[in-house]
């Protein structure tokens, strides 16, 4: 003889934890994964900017690091504004210039020229024809 036996159903209170569970897992699953989108889009930035496929994102070395660190010292000096900066891209970041107004009104224009075989201590030594000491 057979039993038909009616299927059991788990009381109303099981299915609330269970769908509350379900909820938190798949919200922990959901920040866990956009934050390492996030992180990963972060890196590829850091990564294309470093080999200049990417815009300048003011990094200290890469492909626009000595343009970073030569316009950093100008924009601390506070008798200078810069007015505008010209980048020759090619393979490397081969020249650049950045021209600045003294507090005189002078429109000066600093010339980094074959930057990408100098050193940054000579490329800092353009600053003098406007008047940026070396240990500023």
């Amino acid at each position: 003889m057979r039993w038909n036996a009616a299927p059991k159903v788990a009381p109303s209170h099981h299915l609330t934890v269970s769908t509350n569970n379900d909820m938190k897992t798949k919200t922990k699953l959901w920040l866990a994964l956009s934050t390492l989108a996030a992180s990963l889009v972060i890196l590829i930035l850091i990564a294309l900017s470093a080999i200049g496929f990417a815009p300048n994102l003011g990094l200290p070395f890469g492909y626009y690091g000595k343009f970073n660190r030569v316009l950093a010292r100008v924009e601390t000096d506070p008798e200078l504004e810069v007015i505008r900066t010209t980048l020759h891209r090619d393979i490397m970041l081969e020249d650049f210039y950045i021209t600045v107004r003294t507090r005189d009104e002078r429109e000066v224009r600093l010339r980094f020229e074959e930057a990408h075989k100098r050193q940054l201590s000579d490329l800092l030594q353009e600053l003098k024809k406007v008047g940026v000491r070396e240990d500023v």
